[in-house]
């Protein structure tokens, strides 16, 4: 609190609030009112259960202000601690403004049963937002002194308890709980029990039934047996259809021009009197078979 008195100042105040401090604090107004809501309704488990929630969060709320600010510094770096720059300590000091003030907008107008002032226009915008009229809760003494009491003694507590602590010791709460602490330590046992009952159930299943069944036997079966068809099929269509016909027609077309070339490769000699031999061959040819049908009916 030495080193670091905005931060200390900002989060005390926010601590506060979050406790529901009686009448400087935001958080006292809002949790006074679902209190009395709670009360005015007959909800008495309700009401219990929040006024057991509203004492825990004083008491953790102070343990934390406690560990963090108070008494000598418990680790080392806390005896090197040091302010935080302006733009953290300025939210910090906007929001610890409204968590002392913005709370008065909304005091009811018969609070503790008198009128302090004019109407609260604050409910009235509310309600005129709201579909249909809700009735006010009429004020009542027992939940305004369970919400002072609550925050008081959470506060409280949280500072005599951890006013002396220092680091490495047992938690002061673990020896006074006893077995419960354990079973708070370990969170109810939720994330076993839900290990249990769910997330070892769903790796069976994803093993068992879709890995090796799902998987392996009939996604993976049905895969290869129709590979093995398709290969099946393949094998036919290129021993009986692709080898015999569609390659063996194109060996016998490269094959027989091959060998059409090599035959009329012997008239190629490269000697012009051959070829006009040849030429006067095809002439003398061609005069005989024209001569033949012209006189030889």
């Amino acid at each position: 609190r030495k080193k670091m008195p905005i931060t200390f100042w900002t989060f005390l105040i926010g601590g506060f609030a979050l406790s529901g401090f009686p009448l400087v604090t935001a958080g006292f107004w809002s949790k006074d009112e679902i209190l009395a809501d709670a009360f005015a309704e007959g909800h008495w488990m309700v009401f219990g259960t929040l006024a057991l929630a509203a004492l825990l969060t004083a008491f953790y709320t102070m343990r934390q202000i406690t560990l963090t600010f108070l008494g000598e510094p418990r680790t080392k770096a806390a005896e090197h601690a040091h302010e935080t720059p302006l733009t953290m300590t300025l939210p910090l000091m906007v929001l610890a403004f409204f968590s002392l003030t913005y709370g008065w907008v909304g005091i009811p107008d018969d609070f503790m049963g008198r009128n302090f002032g004019p109407r609260n226009w604050f409910h009235d915008w509310v309600a005129s937002t709201l579909p249909e009229h809700l009735p006010t809760v009429n004020f009542n003494w027992l939940p305004l002194l369970t919400s002072v009491l609550v925050a008081s003694l959470g506060l409280l507590g949280g500072y005599l308890v951890y006013r002396k602590y220092q680091a490495g010791q047992e938690d002061p709460v673990k020896k006074a709980l006893g077995p419960i602490h354990k079973i708070l330590q370990n969170k109810y046992y939720f994330d076993e029990i839900y290990e249990v009952i769910f997330i070892k159930p769903a790796i069976w299943i994803s093993e068992t039934v879709s890995y090796l069944f799902l998987d392996r036997k009939i996604i993976d079966g049905f895969l290869h047996l129709f590979a093995r068809v398709t290969y099946s099929i393949g094998s036919i269509f290129r021993n009986y259809i692709d080898m015999p016909i569609i390659n063996g027609f194109g060996d016998f077309m490269g094959e027989g021009t091959k060998k059409l070339g090599k035959s009329l490769r012997v008239v190629q000699t490269g000697r012009v009197q051959q070829y006009m031999l040849i030429g006067l061959g095809f002439v003398f040819v061609a005069v005989f078979y024209y001569l033949y049908k012209l006189f030889l009916p």
